[in-house]
């Protein structure tokens, strides 16, 4: 027989213990770093003629993430990749982060081990170091906060108020499926409280809504889209104003567009949004175009380039042109399939429970 699951309490080795387990779980993946965890500072090496770009978020348990239907390790993971995406979304090299937690009694030390495991494959499939933190005792649940460093060259930088009119807007991969993944797992959280079932493991949930995997994923283990990156470098493209798509295609147009004084006119034929995403909708009643207006936590890159670039981008399946800038800094409208020209602004989400 396999011997009983034991957890340990953080109690019962401290908090230097813990540290030490959690450092046995990371690995350094760049050799831009000096000095790593176990100091009272990292030491960094600075790259020659290169901007540090800085970048942190907070990550809180009930408002961020669910354990019902995350497992600590897909948490680890996704808190990472929304740190990068930062990064990337300033056409810079994400290189060293640090993490620190604030936990409460009820999780374990081998609780925290599988959080650092999804912190760990995220540093090693991105090539970044973690190099520091810090742990502290919460009265409920988890709280991650992570501080990302980034390198690139002063005039590779893109910012958001670089957008000119006559811009292009382009965008990576597809939108709203992270919402409708959300959606699906949020219904699945209900279904068990009602019934008073117990937590499902997250590929039991992907078993019985395996039509909707792809949702599932995106929700929870989101990337980075490097081909996007990657295809814009080869080819030479510097886009004008650049953001990651985290809070929704209106509304991260929107900082673009707010900082560079301009409007804009979107095509909702254009759109990409997956048949996962459209077929799920209809599940919920939702519209999967206000779906991929507002439903955020996509992740892709949302950025404006010249007209001359229009051709090659074309040629790139993973990018998109679903509009243009225009110099009306009040308009920010869409024209739909039917021909007719709308005021984003001045239209509704009550699908979201959101208004404007």
């Amino acid at each position: 027989m396999n011997a009983p699951y034991k957890a340990t309490k953080i109690s019962e080795i401290g908090e230097f213990g813990l540290i030490d387990r959690l450092k046995n779980k990371i690995s350094l993946y760049n050799n831009l770093t000096l000095k790593g965890i176990g100091d009272d500072c990292a030491v960094i090496k600075c790259q020659e003629k290169k901007e540090i770009l800085i970048s942190s978020d907070l990550l809180v348990e009930g408002v961020h993430f669910d354990t019902t239907y995350m497992s600590l390790a897909h948490i680890g993971y996704k808190s990472v990749i929304v740190n990068l995406s930062d990064v990337y979304s300033m056409n810079a090299n994400p290189s060293q982060i640090t993490i620190s937690l604030a936990v409460s009694n009820k999780y374990s030390v081998e609780d925290l081990e599988k959080l650092y495991e999804g912190v760990n494959l995220a540093a090693k499939n991105y090539k970044i170091n973690v190099v520091g933190g810090d742990v502290s005792a919460s009265f409920s649940g988890l709280i991650i906060s992570i501080t990302v460093l980034g390198f690139q060259k002063k005039e590779k930088i893109i910012y958001r108020n670089g957008a000119k009119k006559n811009d292009l807007i382009v965008v990576s991969g597809d939108l709203g499926a992270s919402y409708l993944g959300l959606q699906l797992l949020q219904r699945e959280k209900t279904i068990l409280d009602e019934h008073k079932l117990p937590k499902l493991a997250l590929n039991d949930i992907e078993d019985k809504l395996k039509d909707y995997k792809y949702l599932i994923q995106r929700q929870v283990k989101p990337e980075v889209n490097l081909s996007a990156i990657n295809f814009l470098k080869l080819n030479n493209i510097k886009p004008h104003a650049m953001i990651d798509v985290s809070d929704g295609l209106f509304a991260d147009l929107n900082h673009i567009c707010n900082e560079s004084k301009l409007g804009f006119t979107l095509f909702e034929e254009e759109l990409p949004i997956h048949q996962q995403t459209k077929n799920a909708s209809l599940d919920f009643n939702i519209d999967h175009v206000l779906a991929a207006l507002h439903g955020g936590e996509d992740y892709e890159l949302l950025f404006t380039i010249d007209q001359k670039n229009k051709d090659i981008i074309l040629k790139e399946k993973n990018l998109k042109i679903i509009g243009e800038i225009i110099p009306d800094s009040n308009k920010r409208n869409m024209i739909k399939k039917s021909g007719e020209e709308i005021s984003l602004s001045k239209l509704g989400w009550d699908h979201f429970g959101k208004t404007n």
